[in-house]
C-alpha cells in the first residue's frame, strides 16, 4: 500500500519543527509505515526539508519549493496547480493520495484527474463550517473580512470534497453539514466518509506527579478572533487572585496586551514550546480551558484531557461532543460571565475537578489514542483500494 501525503499548502517539515508540530504529525505516519504502508511527504519545503529525514524512519521526503518559487501570491497558487504535471513519475507511483488540510488539495484533485488515483480529503478543521461561525459572531467590519474569503473557500471544498474517494472529518458535527452544503447526499452511499478523531499519543500525554500552580489558569492557541481571546480576557477582570498563563502567537497579540493593560489582569505570555515539552507543562496545571467560537477537533483540549487535567470549554460544536458537561469537562457560554464562573466552579470545586480530570484521561483512552486512530487509517486506506478492485 502506498500514499503520498499531501501537505497543506504553504506547509513544510522545517515549518512544522519550527513551531514544535513535528514530531507530533509525524508521528501517525511512523506508525502506518510499521504496518506496511509506504508513506511519502510532499511538501512546501526547500532542500532543508531533507534534514528530517532522520526522524521520519522510511517515510520519504518531496520537497516542492523549487517548483513554486514566487514573490507574487497568485502566481505560486498557479505553479502549484502544475505541480501533478511536473511530477508525473511521483503521482502515479502512488496509490492514494491523502491531503493533510482541504487548503492546497486542488494538487491532489488534478493527480486525480490526470492519473485516476485515489484521493482522500481530510478536513481536520470543517473550513467553511468555521468560516461562518467566526464571522457571524464579530463585527460588520470582521464579517466582511471574512465574507470576501467565502468563495473561495466554498469552491476549493465543493470541487475537493466532489472528487474525493475518501472524507475524513475529525467532528461528528461536519459530517451532517458537508453532505448537506456540498449535495452530497445522493452520492453518499459511493462517498466515503469516515468519522475519526484527531490521535493523541497517550503515552507521550498523560498525567505525571508534579507541583501544581495554584489559581493559574492555562490556556493554549492561536491569537485569532476563532479563539474568542477578547472575551475570555474580560472574564479575568473580576477572577481576583487568579493568573492565565498563555502558551501561543499570533497577529492579535498586540490589541491582547493593550487590552490586558486596561483590565489590570494577570496574565503571564510563555511564548512557545515544542509539542513534546508541552505534557510537562500541562500537568502543571490543575485547570486547562478553551473558550473558542469555532473548533474541529482540537487536538490541544484532548491533550490535556490525556494528560488527566480538568478541562473547560466553550458549549459549541467541536468542544460540546468530545466534553460531557461535568462528566468528563466542564462547559459555558463565550461570553465573560459564563466563562468566569466556570472557572471559579471547577478551581474551587476539587471533587468536581477531580472526577472529570479522571474522566477526561478515559475519553481519550478510549477514541483518541494513537493506536486506535492508526488502525481506523489503515483500515480505511484498505477500504478505498478494495472499492477501486471491485
Amino acid at each position: 500500500m502506498k500514499v503520498l501525503l499531501n501537505f497543506t499548502y504553504g506547509i513544510s517539515l522545517e515549518k512544522w519543527y519550527n513551531s514544535g508540530l513535528l514530531f507530533r504529525e509525524i508521528s501517525l505516519y511512523k506508525e502506518l509505515s510499521k504496518k506496511n504502508v509506504d508513506i511519502g511527504f510532499l511538501t512546501y519545503g526547500d532542500y532543508n526539508d531533507l534534514n528530517y529525514a532522520e526522524y521520519l524512519d522510511d517515510i520519504k521526503i518531496f520537497p516542492i519549493n523549487k517548483y513554486v518559487k514566487s514573490n507574487i501570491f497568485l502566481i505560486k497558487l498557479i505553479k502549484s496547480a502544475l505541480i501533478p504535471f511536473k511530477l508525473k513519475k511521483l503521482f502515479t507511483s502512488y496509490e492514494i493520495i491523502k491531503t493533510v488540510q482541504v487548503y492546497g488539495s486542488w494538487v491532489a484533485c488534478i493527480a486525480k484527474l490526470l492519473y485516476k488515483k485515489k484521493v482522500i480529503i481530510k478536513s481536520g478543521f470543517e473550513w467553511l463550517s468555521t468560516w461562518k461561525n467566526i464571522a457571524k459572531r464579530n463585527s460588520l467590519k470582521e464579517y466582511l473580512k471574512y465574507l470576501s474569503l467565502y468563495i473561495i473557500i466554498f469552491f476549493n471544498e465543493l470541487i475537493a470534497y466532489k472528487l474525493a474517494d475518501g472524507i475524513i472529518l475529525t467532528s461528528d458535527y461536519d459530517i451532517p453539514f458537508v453532505i448537506r452544503n456540498f449535495k452530497l447526499k445522493k452520492k453518499f452511499k459511493n462517498k466515503k466518509i469516515r468519522l475519526i478523531y484527531n490521535f493523541i499519543d497517550e503515552n507521550q500525554f498523560r498525567p505525571i506527579s508534579t507541583n501544581k500552580k495554584e489559581k493559574h489558569i492555562l490556556w493554549i492557541g492561536r491569537f485569532v478572533l476563532g479563539k474568542n481571546i477578547f472575551n475570555f480576557l474580560k472574564a479575568f477582570k473580576e477572577l481576583k487572585g487568579y493568573t492565565l498563563d498563555i502558551i501561543g502567537k499570533g497577529p492579535y497579540e498586540k490589541r491582547m496586551k493593550k487590552l490586558i493593560n486596561d483590565l489590570d489582569i494577570n496574565v503571564n505570555f510563555l511564548g512557545l514550546f515544542p509539542n513534546s515539552q508541552i505534557p510537562e507543562i500541562m500537568n502543571q496545571y490543575h485547570v486547562f480551558i478553551l473558550p473558542s467560537v469555532s473548533e474541529g477537533n482540537p487536538k490541544v483540549l484532548l491533550e490535556a484531557m490525556s494528560c488527566g487535567i480538568a478541562c473547560i470549554g466553550t458549549n459549541i460544536p467541536g468542544i460540546n461532543n468530545i466534553i460531557q458537561h461535568k462528566e468528563n469537562g466542564f462547559l459555558c457560554g463565550t461570553n465573560p460571565e459564563s466563562i468566569r464562573k466556570a472557572i471559579s466552579t471547577v478551581y474551587e470545586n476539587k471533587e468536581l475537578r477531580e472526577k472529570i480530570a479522571k474522566n477526561a484521561r478515559k475519553f481519550v483512552l478510549e477514541n483518541c489514542s494513537l493506536k486506535t486512530i492508526t488502525e481506523k487509517e489503515y483500515l480505511f486506506y484498505q477500504d478505498i483500494l478494495n472499492e477501486k478492485k471491485n
